[in-house]
């Protein structure tokens, strides 16, 4: 999850063009390759806010993210909210929210 993966490396591990590759993946998963592991990356981010006290910047570059800012900006495009209001929302969540936040992790 830390290390750079490349769309060229994708598609050469399953002996595709690198454009036929990302339009079949997008066809299969309905986004391109690169929202599918921004979007892999935010749940173990999650994941790592709920089960640690980690700090921001920690578990950004633990998720392959350049660093905390890049972390937020690509947390809030994608869940519509902060990390740390996402992280003291799942520190203390109401009975109704308990179970969205456990599946959304």
């Amino acid at each position: 999850m830390s290390e750079t993966i490349s769309l060229d490396e994708l598609a050469r591990t399953i002996r595709l063009s690198t454009s036929y590759f990302s339009t079949a993946f997008k066809v299969s998963f309905g986004m391109s390759p690169h929202n599918y592991i921004l979007s892999r990356r935010i749940g173990h981010a999650k994941l790592r806010m709920i089960e640690s006290d980690a700090p921001l910047c920690e578990i950004a570059l633990d998720c392959g993210l350049a660093d905390q800012a890049h972390l937020c900006r690509v947390f809030r495009r994608i869940t519509g909210t902060t990390p740390s209001s996402w992280r003291r929302l799942a520190a203390h969540p109401d009975a109704s929210d308990a179970a969205s936040l456990r599946s959304a992790a």
